[in-house]
């Protein structure tokens, strides 16, 4: 799978992976926008102009509108911010391609900006579910980013807050979408029964006519001092369960360490057969589920192990997951673990050629950061990973520990927690 890539004369990236064995297509279309590229003075518009591009276009009056043009291409289209990118998609049926993506130009580049207040009030209620019912933030992601990104960009929250949100007016919305929004700053990839020429001409009759806009604003950070920021957080709220994160900082996505970082995580987590599922859960049954997981962003990233326990395992299984840690610092994974690890992430590659919604998006973001997709020479750097290499990473990585709990682990288990981070340090 290696995607063909066109630039429109407006800036447009189009981006197309032919899958002809598929009965219908998908479109993803992305932009960078979340935390990443606001500042205190715009922090959450990449969300809340992600809400209002829904409300009606020039060519469709209302969201109801909207939605029935989509249902006539056989489509739903659906969006989300994330900490660095802002995206749009849908399915479609392959003859109505055209359809769908004049559909989607419309209401990125010609929304009609009307219920503000509505789609305000919609957030608030999203935001509700981060807050416990005295008002305090108990999201274990946002909490997790704060710690590992402090004096950066990607620290804030995607959803900001309900007074920061509030305080946007019509014009303020205005603004930011005409600074994130134009053409060059858009990625337009289709997966699907679909060839690069049909896309590119389809895409120029609708994609094509934007305006180039301006290049989106660089995302400052937050007045964070970063001596201030303390190794673990403890976020009382009264759960079943402790939600637990043991966290570290990365490299980006562009570093020639990333790959290796990617199969450090795996190794800990990526199927049964793996560290942490064979040990935590089936040896020493501490948890119903665990996980690894290697995040990485354009200049930085975080490996974060996760799981749900009850409050009084939060102490051993800390020591657990440090333990796991401080053994690939140790010593090598084996020649069998890299292997496993390399040809099940082989599998998962191959398997973006069942599932149109994945490998568009896999492709409109590697060409919106700058990393085009090509599965050979993904899964050759993986494979190229050695165990050396593992090991250098896993210590650089794990010497920088930040465990998040939120809950309400006993006071002798967050005492044990809190020595078991310390040997990592």
């Amino acid at each position: 799978m290696k995607p063909s890539t066109t630039r429109l004369d407006n800036g447009v990236v189009v981006c197309s992976a032919p899958l002809p064995h598929h009965a219908r297509g998908h479109i993803s279309v992305q932009l960078k926008g979340g935390p990443r590229h606001e500042n205190e003075h715009t922090w959450g518009l990449s969300h809340l102009v992600e809400h209002m591009v829904f409300r009606g276009t020039a060519q469709h009056k209302d969201t109801r509108a909207v939605s029935l043009a989509a249902d006539d291409f056989g489509g739903e289209v659906g969006a989300a911010t994330w900490r660095d990118r802002v995206s749009y998609d849908t399915r479609f049926d392959p003859p109505r391609l055209g359809d769908a993506l004049a559909l989607l130009a419309a209401m990125l580049g010609s929304p009609r900006f009307e219920g503000l207040a509505i789609e305000q009030g919609i957030i608030e209620e999203e935001l509700a579910e981060l807050y416990d019912d005295d008002g305090n933030e108990v999201d274990v992601d946002n909490a997790v980013f704060r710690q590992v990104f402090a004096a950066h960009p990607l620290s804030r929250s995607i959803e900001a807050t309900v007074k920061q949100v509030k305080s946007y007016d019509k014009a303020a919305v205005k603004r930011f979408h005409q600074a994130c929004y134009g053409a060059q700053n858009l990625v337009v990839s289709v997966a699907g029964p679909v060839t690069h020429k049909d896309v590119v001409a389809a895409a120029s009759a609708s994609f094509g006519l934007l305006q180039a806009g301006d290049k989106p604003p660089t995302g400052q950070a937050p007045k964070t001092a970063v001596e201030d920021v303390k190794p673990v957080v403890i976020l009382r709220t009264e759960d079943g369960q402790t939600s637990l994160r043991l966290c570290f900082p990365t490299v980006g996505l562009h570093d020639d360490s990333a790959p290796a970082t990617a199969v450090l995580a795996r190794l800990l987590d990526d199927g049964p057969a793996s560290r942490l599922q064979q040990d935590v859960i089936d040896k020493q049954g501490l948890a119903y589920a665990v996980w690894a997981m290697a995040d990485l962003y354009e200049d930085r990233g975080v490996l974060e192990l996760g799981a749900q326990v009850r409050h009084d395992r939060v102490g051993v299984l800390v020591e657990a997951l440090v333990d796991h840690a401080k053994a690939l610092v140790q010593r090598a994974p084996t020649a069998a673990e890299l292997q496993r690890v390399s040809a099940r992430y082989a599998r998962d590659t191959r398997d973006l050629q069942d599932d149109p919604a994945s490998l568009a998006e896999a492709v409109g973001r590697g060409a919106l950061f700058g990393q085009p997709f090509d599965s050979q020479d993904l899964v050759a750097r993986v494979a190229a990973v050695d165990g050396a290499e593992v090991r250098a990473v896993a210590a650089n990585t794990f010497a920088h520990p930040h465990l998040v709990l939120v809950g309400l682990p006993k006071k002798k288990d967050v005492a044990a927690a809190r020595a078991a981070v310390s040997r990592l340090m």
